[in-house]
C-alpha cells in the first residue's frame, strides 16, 4: 500500500505522472488503471471520467458538479480513497524511473530489450489472415497429428534420450533450438494480442525461478472486453511450443541416425513438455493466465492467497475475517500455495546434487538461494501476523502460535529421521568398481558399510542398473570420466575424484561409468543432517574440502 492510503487523503488530488488511465480497447471493455503500463486495477467508464477530472486544483464538489447532478463529493472521495492503495495518486515523491531491470516476486528477474509493437504490426496482416478460427484448429490439429505419428515412430528411442548420456553436441542443438522457440513462444503471445487490437508493452529476457527464459508484456490484453481473447493471447504462446514439438518430431522420422537425430527428438519431447507446465494453473504461467480470464479476476493467486491467509488468520489466530463470503478462492490459494512448495521441491532434488558436486562455486549458489528463501519466508510470516493484529487476533493467540510453531519446528529437527543420500557417480572396469566423487564437492567422505545404488546418468531419468556397498580399502585421489557427474558424453575427457573402492553386490548389463547414489548406514536426526551438510560445505571456516588418506593415481 502506498504512502497515499496510509495517511488521510490531501486535497486537492491528481494522478502521479507515471499512472494512467486506458481506455478499452472494444465497446463495452473496461477501463484500465496503470503505473509505467503495469495494470494495478479495472474500472468502470464514470470511474475513469472522476480518474481524468483528478487535476490538482479541484475538489470533490467541484468534480461532482462538473460530473453532472448524479454525482457527489462524497462519490467522488470514495472512489479516491478506494485506488489509493494501488498508489496511482500523486504524493509528492520523486516520479518512478521505468527500469530495463526489474523485480517480480517471488523469483522472477527481467531485463527488457525493446518495443516489440513495430515488428509485430509489420507482421499483423498476414498472421490475421491466417487466424481464422476454422483454419487456425485445422493446421493444429494436423501438425499435433504428425507429431504424435513421430513419437509412435521414435518410440523406445526417447527412453534412451532420457535415461543416457548424450553427446555435448545434441545437448548444444536442442539449447539453440529451446533459445529460438522461447522468443517464437512469446512472439506468439505477442501477436495474438496484436491480431485483437492490444498493444504489447516490452519484451525481453528473465530468470524466472533462477532459469532463463523470453518474457513479453500483454498485460495489455485486460483491456480486451472478450474473456474468450485474452484466453487466447494466454494460450497462443503454448500452442507455439506445440507446433514446434510436432514438426521436429514429424522431421526426425526422416532423419538417419545421429546426435541431430537425437536432438531433433529431445527438443520435440521438451517442447511437448513445456507446453504441458505451461498449462498447470496454480504457478504464474500461460494455464494461470488463461484461467484468471476465464473467470474474470485479476490477480487471482494473489487474491487467493490472501483469502487463504484470512481463513486461517480468523480460525487460528481468532482475527475478524476481512475478507468474508470467498468460498473457492481459499482452496484455490491452497492448492496454489502447495504448487509453489512443490515446484521448488522437484528443483531442489534435480539442481541442487548438480550444483554441490561443483564445489565452493556450487555450494556458494545453494547457499545463496537458500538465504533468499529464508528471507522472502520471513517477510511473509511477519506480514501475516501482522495484518491478524490489524484486524483483532489478541496477543496471546498470536504468541501461543508462535510458540506452538517453534515447539513444532523443534520437535521434526530433532526427532525426524533421516539416512543422508549423496550424488556421487561410479566406474566399472575390468570386475573392479569404484565409487566417485568430485574434489572439492563436499568435506565429508564415505564410510566403509554405507549402501549404493548404481543409476544410469540420463538427464530426467536415472534407471537403477544395480546395487554396491563402499569397501573398507582407502580411498584414493584419482580421474573419472565427465559422465559420472554429468549426463554428457564427451570421449576423453576426465575430472578430478576421489575413488571409494566398492563390493558391487547385484548388477546386470552395468555401464562403464554413471551416476550413484551413496546412503550413509548411520540414521541422523533431521537437526544432525543439517548441521553435518553446513561444517562439511566448502563454505564452513576452516573446511579444507574433500581430504583422502591416499596418493593421487588413476583409475
Amino acid at each position: 500500500m502506498g504512502k497515499t492510503a496510509q495517511r488521510e487523503i490531501e486535497w486537492p488530488v491528481r494522478l502521479a505522472s507515471s499512472a494512467s488511465v486506458d481506455a478499452p480497447l472494444q465497446d463495452g471493455g473496461p477501463w484500465i488503471v496503470a503505473i509505467s503500463g503495469v495494470p494495478k486495477a479495472r474500472v468502470s467508464s464514470d470511474v475513469a471520467d472522476v480518474l481524468k477530472a483528478l487535476d490538482g486544483h479541484l475538489q470533490p464538489a467541484q468534480i461532482a458538479q462538473q460530473l453532472g447532478p448524479l454525482w457527489t463529493p462524497a462519490d467522488v472521495e470514495g472512489i479516491v480513497r478506494q485506488l489509493a492503495h494501488t498508489g496511482i495518486f500523486d504524493d509528492g515523491a520523486r516520479p518512478a524511473e521505468t527500469r530495463r531491470v526489474q523485480f517480480r516476486p517471488p523469483f522472477t528477474v527481467q531485463f527488457t530489450l525493446f518495443n516489440p509493437t513495430r515488428l509485430l504490426e509489420a507482421f499483423r496482416p498476414g498472421v490475421t489472415a491466417m487466424m481464422s478460427p476454422a483454419g487456425s484448429v485445422i493446421a493444429l490439429l494436423l501438425l499435433l497429428l504428425s507429431g504424435l505419428i513421430g513419437v509412435f515412430l521414435a518410440g523406445p528411442g526417447m527412453w534412451r534420450l532420457l535415461s543416457t548420456p548424450l553427446p555435448l553436441e545434441a545437448y548444444l542443438y536442442v539449447l539453440a533450438a529451446m533459445f529460438v522457440s522461447t522468443l517464437l513462444h512469446e512472439l506468439g503471445h505477442g501477436m495474438a494480442l496484436t491480431c485483437f487490437g492490444g498493444t504489447p508493452r516490452r519484451i525481453g529476457i528473465m530468470l524466472f525461478y533462477l532459469s532463463p527464459a523470453f518474457f513479453c508484456d500483454v498485460t495489455d490484453g485486460w483491456r480486451l472486453s472478450s474473456a474468450k481473447q485474452r484466453m487466447v493471447v494466454a494460450l497462443a504462446g503454448p500452442m507455439v511450443h506445440v507446433a514446434l514439438g510436432s514438426v521436429a518430431m514429424t522431421v526426425q522420422v526422416f532423419l538417419p541416425d545421429s546426435s541431430v537425430k537425437d536432438a531433433a527428438v529431445l527438443y520435440g519431447m521438451i517442447c511437448y513438455a513445456v507446453a504441458v507446465l505451461n498449462l498447470f494453473p496454480f504457478i504464474k504461467l500461460d494455464g494461470y493466465v488463461a484461467l484468471m480470464s476465464a473467470l474474470d479476476i485479476p490477480h487471482l493467486r494473489k487474491k487467493s492467497i490472501d483469502a487463504l491467509a484470512d481463513v486461517f488468520s480468523s480460525r487460528i489466530l481468532g482475527s475478524r475475517r476481512a475478507l468474508p463470503g470467498q468460498r473457492l478462492l481459499p482452496w484455490f490459494g491452497l492448492a496454489s500455495f502447495l504448487a509453489g512448495i512443490t515446484f521448488m521441491v522437484i528443483g531442489y532434488q534435480r539442481l541442487v546434487p548438480i550444483f554441490l558436486q561443483l564445489g565452493y562455486a556450487g555450494h556458494l549458489v545453494v547457499f545463496g538461494v537458500l538465504c533468499l528463501l529464508l528471507v522472502m519466508a520471513s517477510r511473509s510470516v511477519i506480514r501475516f501476523f501482522r495484518r491478524a493484529a490489524r484486524n483483532g487476533s489478541p496477543l496471546w493467540r498470536r504468541i501461543l502460535a508462535v510458540t506452538g510453531g517453534a515447539v513444532a519446528a523443534g520437535a521434526l529437527i530433532a526427532l525426524v529421521p533421516v539416512k543422508p543420500v549423496t550424488v556421487a557417480g561410479y566406474t566399472y572396469a575390468n570386475g573392479e568398481l569404484r565409487v566417485v566423487a568430485p574434489l572439492q564437492a563436499s568435506g565429508k567422505a564415505f564410510a566403509p558399510g554405507d549402501r549404493v545404488t548404481l543409476q544410469s546418468q540420463g538427464m530426467i531419468i536415472h534407471e537403477n542398473l544395480g546395487r554396491a556397498t563402499i569397501d573398507d580399502a582407502p580411498p584414493s585421489n584419482s580421474m573419472a570420466p565427465l559422465d559420472t557427474i554429468a549426463p554428457i558424453n564427451l570421449p576423453g575427457n576426465t575430472l578430478p575424484v576421489v575413488a571409494y573402492p566398492s563390493e558391487l553386490e547385484s548388477g546386470m548389463n552395468l555401464s562403464t561409468s554413471g551416476r550413484a547414489e551413496v546412503t550413509s548406514q548411520h540414521e541422523l536426526s533431521l537437526g544432525e543432517w543439517l548441521w553435518d551438510a553446513a561444517v562439511n560445505s566448502p563454505l564452513w571456516p576452516g573446511q579444507p574440502g574433500q581430504t583422502t588418506q591416499a596418493t593421487r593415481g588413476h583409475l
